[in-house]
């Protein structure tokens, strides 16, 4: 009896052993101030271990206010889970590659003028417009073609001049060939002058001809397209050899190229009066024009000059024509990130339109590089990383990259051809870890 009175007394105690534990922990995280709360449901808090009322899950201990972080570490040991640790894991590694590539650039552009081709005709002297015989723009117009007839008081005291000393001074050679000299100044040519010599009478109105072929356009209108297209698909073709300027295909409501609202008739009309040096019109010559591309500016610096462009148009199926790189700009324009190149392509005989879509290929070796698949290289926007493998484990490692091919990336510094690294950089970084960082700028 009295034995099993005293086992009964041990149960008892070993039964309550386990609650006296508890409750002095309890005490204990109730004195150190310790919280818990839902990972789910934030707005749950107690200062016991716990439910949640709303999710049931069990409650978590919060990290106090006053805890260290963990600092950021220059060798790029904290994109590892657990941070600051090697992880040793098998994944699929790979190894860099030393070779040289082919490369081919693609590039949007259009067709423009070649502004060295483009001539202005000014008033040499003053007068009114007795007769014009030019209607619209981008008329074809010849050299040695009349453009407009003029009255000038100015052409017709240059020509009596010239008469009065034929006629009452022919042996005063020297004021005969300054008289000359004025009227051709003015813009006569050897033809009229010959011709007024003959006749002995001067002309009231006087025809002024084009010194220049190609096509006539009114000074106000912009004939070179601004905009390269990043890309278009059309179908067309030219009318003339020339190029068929200001028209485009059916298609050119694709394209935004062409000049905007361009007047049909000219500034100057029959009847109106300018004065020396005033712009009249613009004659293009058409029969060399610009190929101009937008390239990237992280592939511009493989264009020299020189180098041979492929240049198919986007309007003429199947047609193509070999060129190469004349000028390649030494400035961006304004805002954007893309280098202007210039090719000088024939128009005659081809059917080649001014705002005309057009690609451009480029092909060039690399060189030897060293490259590696894309997806082993992580970047941080910053910085390039890699995952270097030592002894089963993998260690980040900073990298410089350059070109990108077909999927590849050339590795600058940082790597060497005997390294293996890990072939998916993504698949080492911890995007599920939420790391206090400590402030290290204080």
């Amino acid at each position: 009896m009295k034995k099993n009175w005293k086992n009964r007394l041990l149960g008892l105690i070993l039964l309550l052993l386990p609650f006296s534990f508890t409750a002095c922990n309890k005490e204990k995280e109730e004195a150190t101030g310790m919280e818990y709360t839902c990972p789910m449901h934030p707005q749950i808090v107690q200062n016991k271990p716990g439910s949640c009322p709303i999710c049931g899950m069990d409650l978590v201990a919060k990290q106090p206010a006053n805890a260290p972080g963990v600092a950021v570490s220059t060798d790029l040991d904290y994109l590892l889970q657990p941070s600051n640790q090697a992880v040793v894991s098998s994944v699929q590694t790979t190894h860099p590659v030393q070779k040289p590539l082919e490369q081919e650039i693609t590039m949007s552009g259009v067709v423009t003028y070649d502004t060295r081709r483009q001539y202005i005709i000014p008033a040499r002297f003053g007068g009114r417009v007795e007769k014009l015989y030019v209607q619209f723009n981008y008329q074809k117009v010849s050299k040695g073609q009349r453009l407009y007839d003029i009255y000038s008081p100015e052409l017709v005291t240059a020509q009596k001049e010239l008469l009065y000393l034929l006629q009452n001074d022919p042996s005063n050679t020297s004021l005969i060939a300054g008289a000359r000299q004025k009227l051709r100044l003015l813009g006569a040519t050897d033809g009229q002058i010959r011709q007024l010599a003959r006749t002995g009478k001067e002309s009231y109105t006087f025809s002024v001809y084009s010194p220049y072929t190609g096509y006539v356009l009114d000074p106000a209108v912009t004939a070179t397209p601004t905009v390269a297209p990043a890309s278009a698909s059309a179908t067309g073709g030219s009318e003339d050899g020339m190029g068929g300027m200001g028209g485009s295909s059916g298609s050119a409501s694709s394209t935004t190229n062409a000049p905007v609202s361009a007047p049909q008739g000219f500034a100057i009309r029959e009847g109106m009066y300018v004065t020396t040096g005033q712009a009249l019109l613009k004659v293009i010559d058409a029969s060399q024009v610009w190929a101009q591309f937008n390239v990237a500016s992280n592939v511009a610096g493989q264009l020299k000059k020189g180098t041979p462009i492929t240049i198919s148009f986007n309007q003429v199926e199947g047609k193509t024509l070999q060129s190469s790189v004349h000028l390649v700009e030494p400035v961006y324009e304004e805002g954007d990130n893309f280098v202007q190149v210039r090719a000088l392509l024939p128009a005659k005989g081809n059917p080649i339109l001014i705002g005309q879509v057009i690609t451009g290929k480029v092909t060039y070796a690399t060189g030897s590089a060293l490259w590696v698949p894309k997806d082993a290289v992580l970047d941080l926007g910053g910085q390039s990383v890699a995952f270097l493998r030592m002894d089963g484990m993998f260690k980040p490692i900073g990298v410089r990259v350059g070109q990108r091919a077909d999927g590849l990336l050339e590795i600058v510094s940082g790597l060497k051809v005997s390294d293996v690294i890990a072939a998916n950089a993504q698949f080492l970084v911890d995007s599920e870890s939420f790391i206090r960082i400590a402030d290290t700028n204080r």
